[in-house]
């Protein structure tokens, strides 16, 4: 069983990208650890939000993207995530067991704000004239 959860908050300071060596084949993947702080809400007397805590999420991102992600990301900068929940277990230096949550991230987006002013994107990639007419042969031969 998962747990599929959503996360908005903003980016906290360690981008770790890292290569990982896959012991199935020779091809080493690319993972991108990084945390968000998720602020939580309540409303005070005058019904303003305030903050009365922050959870700070471990993340990590496989992907073959996640070495453009690495360049596009920034301290601070607001996201949402969704992604498998996972837990971890270490022993610290006090020998005491520490569970850990952390996020499979799957999409991450960037929140549009004013503090960030332009990301910078790839134009479409444009489909060649064999893709579309084995598109269109593949519609006709689907009985309906």
């Amino acid at each position: 069983m998962s747990v599929q959860l959503s996360v908005r908050g903003n980016l906290g300071a360690e981008f770790n990208l890292r290569p990982v060596a896959s012991p199935k084949n020779d091809e080493a993947s690319i993972v991108l650890n990084f945390s968000i702080a998720s602020p939580n809400f309540k409303r005070n007397a005058e019904g303003k939000s305030e903050v009365v805590s922050t959870e700070w999420i471990s993340c990590e991102y496989w992907n073959r993207d996640a070495a453009h992600l690495h360049k596009i990301l920034q301290v601070g900068m607001p996201v949402f995530v969704t992604g498998e929940e996972r837990y971890e277990t270490y022993t610290n230096r006090d020998g005491i067991e520490v569970r850990v949550r952390k996020l499979r991230v799957q999409d991450v987006f960037i929140v549009p704000t004013e503090r960030v002013e332009a990301i910078k994107l790839r134009p479409k990639r444009e489909q060649s004239q064999d893709s579309n007419q084995a598109e269109a042969q593949a519609d006709d031969d689907i009985p309906m």
